[in-house]
């Protein structure tokens, strides 16, 4: 089921994607080696003292720290492992840690009347700061997820030129993604993963257990613009100031956010 109805701001530019990953291959092999001999396969498992490990979850200072502390455990550690190795050990524990959801910020441009929402830390300073004159937050966001997690899909965003907006556009549906890419060539496909929340049941709307419902409006003018909200409230204001629903199922859900508690 796709739902776009009206898609149409090389004011930010392409999207500038996370830094790229270790190799979570080469921390496995790094961690059967060199750790399995005193931690358990699975260190997200571990009990007290052995699941102080997951301290170094992505955090390779963490592991040159316990060395450090603990010279004759570990400190072989910092004498075989170089930088790049320590780096790719604590990616793969970090595999093995709970995901933390980061915030998805809403700005508005009253000027524009139109509304922009960011998970990317850089690009949120950058609009806090005024690189980008004219936009404020709103004060409303909601979560979501930096990288893959089980139950998540990846979140794309296109950008939408001046002449059908100077917007941008998201989802959650890798089907509506690669519709919008069919239909719509003159949009700039700026990254297939901003950030990733879950989809909702496709004919009930429903979402799953641990998640909230984000509905999408769109403003259903010439300057198209699309707003995101998992306020049922600031649903029905836009609806009432005449921009139009999207999404799935009888209450319209387009994506399902982490619960913010």
């Amino acid at each position: 089921m796709l739902l776009i109805a009206g898609v149409g701001c090389a004011l930010f530019g392409a999207f500038a994607g996370a830094a790229a990953a270790q190799s979570v291959a080469a921390g496995k092999s790094l961690y059967k080696t060199y750790c399995q001999v005193c931690h358990s396969p699975d260190p997200g498992t571990a009990v007290a003292p052995f699941s102080r490990i997951m301290s170094a979850a992505n955090n390779p200072a963490q592991i040159t720290a316990a060395a450090n502390a603990d010279p004759s455990q570990m400190g072989f550690i910092t004498t075989i492992l170089t930088p790049a190795n320590l780096s790719d050990l604590a990616a793969y524990i970090g595999t093995f840690a709970a995901p933390v959801p980061l915030d998805v910020v809403e700005f508005h441009n009253a000027g524009r009347d139109h509304y922009f929402m960011s998970a990317a830390p850089a690009e949120i300073a950058d609009l806090d700061t005024g690189v980008h004159p004219g936009w404020r937050r709103t004060g409303l966001s909601f979560k979501g997820y930096a990288s893959a997690v089980a139950g998540a899909s990846p979140v794309c965003r296109f950008y939408i030129p001046p002449a059908n907006g100077d917007s941008h556009f998201y989802s959650a549906s890798p089907a509506e993604c690669a519709d919008v890419r069919v239909r719509f060539p003159t949009f700039t496909y700026e990254a297939p993963d901003v950030f990733h929340v879950g989809l909702p049941d496709l004919a009930t709307g429903a979402c799953a257990a641990g998640t909230v419902p984000v509905y999408r409006v769109w403003n259903n003018r010439a300057d198209t613009n699309h707003r995101y909200t998992t306020s049922l409230a600031v649903r029905q204001q836009m609806l009432a100031a005449g921009w139009m629903a999207e999404g799935y199922g009888p209450g319209q859900v387009i994506m399902c956010a982490p619960s913010p508690g």
